[in-house]
């Protein structure tokens, strides 16, 4: 095998393990590894990233475990040229990860990316893990048309709306924003217990707290006419 066809199936097999890492370690584990906790911290606050050295950690792990694999089946060159493809794979996954949540579309694939995935934060953990391509996604039946996605107003990214919370004209067909913009503390707790129970983050919380408080009111109106 030459370097090259070497690198693109390095680079074919990291997106395969960004489907498969995503799924199943960082959202089924909910919480025990350090990619786990990391990733699910991200979804509690879309800002939090983890920091560059931990990234480092994970592709030192990732070659590490990829290299002498690959050397074992086709030598050291071709293993060299494919961990490389690998590595360079995730660290553009780091790059386009990191910008959609805090840049804007600028093209048709970058349109479907930050709509597939804030999909994923705000409509459904457990589907579209794909990040960078829905393939995988489509391969195990795990991949959802985004539609129009409903984003919490607190963590709706920087690009999509305008300085009095409005999304943004050119984003209007693909997002609707909810809720209010400002963050409590009871806020970030429920949306860390969320997180790491793979659910998604309430859009609207004090139109919840409203509708618990009329729940409430109405239990104790019935009991009221029972003891009567």
């Amino acid at each position: 095998m030459s370097i090259i066809p070497a690198a693109l199936i390095g680079a074919v097999s990291w997106s395969a393990a960004e489907y498969g890492l995503h799924r199943f370690v960082m959202h089924e584990k909910r919480g025990p590894k350090l990619a786990s906790t990391e990733h699910l911290l991200h979804h509690a606050d879309v800002t939090y990233f983890s920091p560059t050295s931990k990234k480092a950690l994970s592709a030192a792990a990732t070659a590490a475990v990829a290299f002498p694999a690959a050397w074992g089946l086709v030598g050291r060159r071709d293993a060299t040229a494919y961990t490389a493809g690998m590595i360079t794979a995730y660290v553009g996954y780091e790059v386009a990860h990191r910008r959609l949540h805090t840049h804007g579309p600028k093209s048709a694939y970058g349109r479907w990316m930050r709509r597939s995935h804030l999909h994923h934060h705000f409509g459904a953990p457990r589907r579209n893990a794909g990040v960078t391509s829905p393939v995988w996604d489509h391969v195990f039946r795990t991949y959802d048309e985004p539609g129009v996605v409903t984003v919490p107003l607190r963590m709706a990214p920087v690009w999509l709306v305008d300085e009095h919370g409005a999304v943004r004209p050119e984003f209007q067909q693909d997002y609707r924003v909810k809720g209010r913009a400002t963050t409590t503390a009871l806020d970030t707790e429920r949306d860390r217990i969320d997180a790491f129970a793979n659910r998604t983050p309430v859009a609207d919380p004090d139109a919840n707290a409203d509708a618990d408080a009329d729940a409430d009111a109405d239990k104790a109106n019935d009991g009221d006419r029972t003891s009567v």
